[in-house]
């Protein structure tokens, strides 16, 4: 959901794991700062040092690896989510990976020292920290079986099935590589879904 005013965007996120005091939210508020990229353009390129976290007001963010000089797809951030290459931003180490936007993209984006001195400094705030690492651990887990488990048509059917609106945000052949199959054959799977959602 796209908001006018992303601080009040970011707050409603953010209580969904945790309840901030009015103080604790002020303060840590004042250290987001807003920020865009245009269609195409990077937040972070493979090799760089992710200096801040990003929260997702409007737009899409891609993040993809190189493999023998083909793009692979490994996640999205649309409007209302996290974004920004996550380890590299913890260990403060070059980034495996690069985010680009895939169209013009608007954020609120917190730095490293910004965001450790918060989570020193409110109990609150570094539960949200917490609760937030246990999600992406939880997910990472999870895209783990798929890729390995799941045959393509079943990893295209959970796609559609828990994220449909991603099909509206992503163009396909970034989908397709995000799922590990060919454009041609993400086309037929998605040709036969909506033609067995129409019967």
């Amino acid at each position: 959901m796209y908001s006018d005013n992303p601080y009040e965007h970011l707050k409603s996120i953010i209580s969904d794991l945790t309840q901030l005091s009015e103080e604790e939210w002020i303060d840590f508020s004042s250290k987001w700062q807003p920020g865009s990229v245009k269609k195409n353009d990077f937040t972070i390129r493979q090799g760089q040092i992710e200096r801040y976290f990003y929260f997702v007001n409007n737009g899409v963010l891609r993040a993809y690896t190189l493999n023998d000089g083909v793009e692979v797809s490994i996640g999205f951030s649309y409007n209302g989510e996290y974004s920004g290459a996550y380890d590299s931003f913890l260990e403060q180490s070059p980034s495996d990976w690069n985010m680009q936007a895939i169209v013009d993209t608007d954020f609120l984006r917190i730095n490293f020292s910004d965001m450790m001195e918060m989570y020193d400094k409110y109990k609150a705030i570094e539960r949200w920290g917490r609760l937030f690492n246990a999600k992406m651990l939880i997910g990472m887990g999870k895209r783990q079986v798929e890729s390995r488990n799941f045959t393509m048509e079943e990893r295209f059917d959970r796609l559609f099935t828990q994220s449909p609106h991603i099909f509206q945000l992503v163009p396909q052949k970034h989908l397709a590589s995000y799922l590990g199959m060919t454009p041609e054959t993400f086309s037929r799977l998605r040709r036969l879904k909506l033609q067995n959602k129409a019967r």
